[in-house]
Order: C-alpha cells, then structure tokens, then sequence
C-alpha cells in the first residue's frame, strides 16, 4: 500500500527523476559556470581546483572595494604531497600539502597578477583509509586558505592604486 501511494504521488506531481533538477557537481550549466557579480571566476582542473574555485566564489562574494568593472580571474594551481617525517619501519607519520596559486585578474582597463603559496600539514594515521581522508582533508583545508589569501592580495592591490 505504502509502494502504490509513493508512485501515485510521484506520478501526481509530474516530477520524474530527469526533471528533478540534479546537476553533476562538476558540470557547467548551460557550458558556463553561474555567476554572481563582476567578477568571473575561470575553472580550475581537478578536484583540488574545484575546491579552491568554490572557496574563491565565496571569498570574492561581496566584491573588491574599487573595482567597478567586469573581470576574468584565471589561476594556475600547483599541489604537492610532501612527506615530513617517517617512523623506523619506513612509514610516514607526519606529511605537508603545499600549494600556489598564480593568478591574474583581468579586464578592460584592469590587469592584476600575484602568486600566493600555503601549506597544511597533517599527522598519517595508520590506516590507509585514514591516509587519503586526511590528505583530502588538508587539501581542502589549503583550498580555503589559498583562496582567502589570494583574495585578500587582490583587494590590498586594489587598495594600494
């Protein structure tokens, strides 16, 4: 009774699985990612990219005092697993994700560059499990700083003309 009154209800609504309105998380809308605002944020490869372009969409939400006119930031994204420190048995037990970012910022009458590089670090657990979750995990968190920081160097250019 319960299986006849949840397709009597989906059938009722109109709404079958295609018209549900999911979209891949990676997948552009329309061939062009939304946006909000003047500045467009160009996409950046890989799962680390995506990461730090959300991050940057949230950091660059409320604009860069100043700028008045459309602009294109594109940034080059170089990550790196590096392993610190190791126990007597060869394993790793404390490890570093650093990464750059170069950007430049681009308009009519605007051109900004920079480069900015952070690094996380995390201790390895003993499963390898553990590992990725945590390598994924400081991946993420260097995203969030790396956008922070390449945000807040775009509004002290901006600050200092």
């Amino acid at each position: 009774m319960k299986r006849l009154f949840a397709a009597l209800l989906l059938a009722a609504s109109g709404a079958g699985l295609s018209a549900c309105g999911f979209q891949p998380v990676y997948a552009p809308v329309d061939g062009k990612f939304a946006e909000g605002g003047l500045i467009e944020i160009d996409t950046i490869s890989g799962r680390p990219g995506h990461m730090l372009r959300q991050a940057l969409l949230q950091e660059l939400a409320l604009g860069v005092p100043g700028l008045t006119e459309s602009v294109v930031l594109s940034v080059r994204l170089d990550d790196d697993l590096t392993r610190l420190a190791f126990q007597p048995d060869g394993a790793a037990s404390r490890s570093s994700v650093l990464a750059t970012g170069v950007y430049t910022l681009q308009g009519e009458t605007v051109s900004v560059t920079g480069a900015v590089d952070v690094e996380t670090g995390f201790l390895v657990p003993d499963s390898p499990y553990g590992d990725i979750a945590a390598q994924t995990s400081a991946s993420d968190r260097a995203m969030r700083l790396l956008a922070k920081r390449i945000a807040d160097d775009i509004r002290l250019q901006f600050a200092a003309k």
